[in-house]
C-alpha cells in the first residue's frame, strides 16, 4: 500500500481566492500571482507555489535520483536544482548503482511523465531506489497507469493523473518554477514542432521536426523556443519554454492525458493556447 498523506487541502472547483481551502493550496496561491509572473517571465509561478514540495525536505540529507529522459526532463532538473537551492535543501545527486544509503535521510525521484509501467527503465529504477530502505518522495509527475508502491509522498503535476494516484498531492510541474529570463528578441515567425516518438498523437505524422532532436541542453531548448514569435508544439516542456520566453504558445495533445490535463490544470491560466491538432492551431482546413 502506498504511503502518501496529502499535505495540501483538497482542491475544490470554486474560483481562486473564494474559500479557505483554495487560499491555502499551492494551486490557489499560484493562480493569485499569475498576472504578475506572466508579465515578468522570470518564473511562471511564484516561489511559494512550490513550498509544499520542498519544505518537507528541509533539515534532511536529500539524495536526488535522476530519471531517464530527454532534454525536456533536463529542463525539469534544471528547475529542480534551482528550487533545492531556493529552499536551502541539503541535497546531492544519488545513483543507486554508486552511492550508499548511509549518508542520506531521504531520496527524491525527479519529476516528469513516467509514473506507471509504460517506461520500464524508470519503473525499474524506482524499484531499485525503494529497495534501499530509505523514504522516497516522488517529485511532481504524470501517471500512465497506477503505481501502488510504498513511497513516502507522491506529488502529481496535473489533475487527470490523480485518478491513478488518489493519495497523491497536486503540485506544479517544477519547470514552471524555473528562473531564467529570456532577453533575446525573436528572429523567426511561426515554429511548428512535433514529437516523433510513441507519445505522438494520431493524425500528426505529416510533420517531422522534433525539438528534442534539435537540442542537446535545456538552455538550447529555451533558446530555440525564444527564437520564434509563435510556437505550436505537442512537446510539453517546449511549450513551457515558449511561455518562459513570453511567446505566443499553442500546445497540442499527446497520446494520453498529460498535455490536455497540464493545460487545464496550469497552462491555460498562464496564457497558453490549446488546439486539437497542428492544422487547427495554424488555422488550416483539415485534409479531405
Amino acid at each position: 500500500m502506498s504511503i502518501g498523506v496529502s499535505l495540501l487541502p483538497k482542491i475544490s472547483p470554486v474560483p481562486p481566492g473564494t474559500g479557505p481551502d483554495r487560499e491555502a493550496s499551492g494551486l490557489g496561491r499560484a493562480r493569485q500571482s499569475v498576472g504578475h509572473m506572466t508579465a515578468s517571465r522570470t518564473r511562471l509561478l511564484p516561489l511559494d507555489a512550490f513550498a509544499p514540495v520542498f519544505e518537507p525536505l528541509a533539515g534532511r540529507r536529500i539524495g536526488y535520483v535522476r530519471p531517464y529522459g530527454n532534454v525536456g526532463d533536463d529542463l525539469i532538473e534544471w528547475a529542480t536544482r534551482q528550487l533545492f537551492d531556493e529552499f536551502a535543501i541539503d541535497w546531492q545527486f544519488f545513483d543507486p548503482e554508486v552511492n550508499g544509503a548511509d549518508d542520506f535521510d531521504e531520496l527524491t525521484f525527479g519529476g516528469g511523465g513516467n509514473m506507471g509501467t509504460r517506461y520500464r527503465n524508470n519503473w525499474d529504477l524506482r524499484g531499485r531506489v525503494l529497495g534501499l530502505g530509505l523514504p522516497v518522495t516522488v517529485l511532481p509527475q504524470s501517471f500512465t497507469s497506477p503505481e501502488d508502491r510504498p513511497f513516502q509522498r507522491v506529488y502529481v503535476r496535473e489533475r487527470a493523473s490523480m485518478a491513478f494516484c488518489p493519495q497523491g498531492i497536486l503540485a506544479p510541474d517544477l519547470a514552471l518554477g524555473l528562473r531564467q529570463p529570456v532577453c533575446r528578441p525573436p528572429t523567426r515567425g511561426l515554429g511548428v514542432f512535433l514529437r516523433r516518438d510513441p507519445e505522438r498523437a494520431a493524425g500528426l505524422r505529416w510533420f517531422s521536426r522534433d525539438p528534442v532532436g534539435l537540442c542537446r541542453s535545456p538552455q538550447e531548448y529555451l533558446d530555440l523556443a525564444a527564437s520564434y514569435e509563435r510556437i505550436v508544439t505537442d512537446r510539453l516542456h517546449f511549450a513551457i519554454c515558449g511561455l518562459l520566453a513570453g511567446r505566443e504558445t499553442t500546445l497540442l495533445p499527446n497520446d494520453y492525458h498529460k498535455n490536455t490535463s497540464m493545460y487545464e490544470t496550469w497552462l491555460k491560466a498562464l496564457g497558453c493556447r490549446f488546439a486539437s491538432n497542428a492544422r487547427a492551431a495554424m488555422g488550416r482546413p483539415a485534409a479531405a
